[in-house]
């Protein structure tokens, strides 16, 4: 009897509680989204002024072509190129680069309006929080009278 009361007391005696702490705090705890940069662009002339401006981007329209800057949550590249373009990214041909811990999509398409055939070209930056996007869509139609340098607007986009 005595081992038994022995080998009770040394199983009984290897049980503890652990004990649990819970903290309480005064304050809403959120995670706190980074604030979107801001979009630098060296933008024609003759678009000084935007047609349609509200807080996530900017339309300018002139006559025969459109500009549009917008600043999209990031994450959903698939979904950011349907937003730019309305096609997928398997439908373009990208141009990926990287600087400065920023990726940099450049990409080409056609789609065709009301007066013809237009040109679409788009640049996507993404900083890890948000797609910044720049569009252009111009008419094919008078592009060699064109005193625009489209490749001096593309290049200087960027985030500041």
């Amino acid at each position: 009897m005595r081992i038994v009361c022995i080998l009770l007391c040394l199983l009984l005696s290897g049980c503890g509680t652990e004990q649990t702490g819970e903290t309480i705090s005064d304050e809403l705890l959120i995670p706190v989204m980074a604030q979107p940069g801001s979009i630098s662009v060296e933008l024609p002339g003759e678009t000084a002024l935007p047609v349609v401006e509200n807080d996530s981007g900017r339309v300018y329209v002139c006559n025969d072509y459109e500009i549009v800057l917008q600043t999209l949550a990031g994450g959903d590249m698939e979904e950011t190129f349907k937003t730019v373009t309305g096609l997928t990214r398997d439908d373009l041909t990208v141009m990926e680069t990287f600087l400065d811990g920023i990726s940099r999509y450049e990409f080409v398409w056609a789609a065709v309006g009301e007066s013809g055939d237009r040109i679409g070209r788009g640049v996507i930056l993404d900083d890890g929080n948000y797609h910044y996007c720049m569009s252009i869509l111009r008419d094919t139609e008078g592009t060699e009278k064109s005193q625009v340098n489209w490749d001096q607007v593309v290049s200087s986009f960027r985030i500041v």
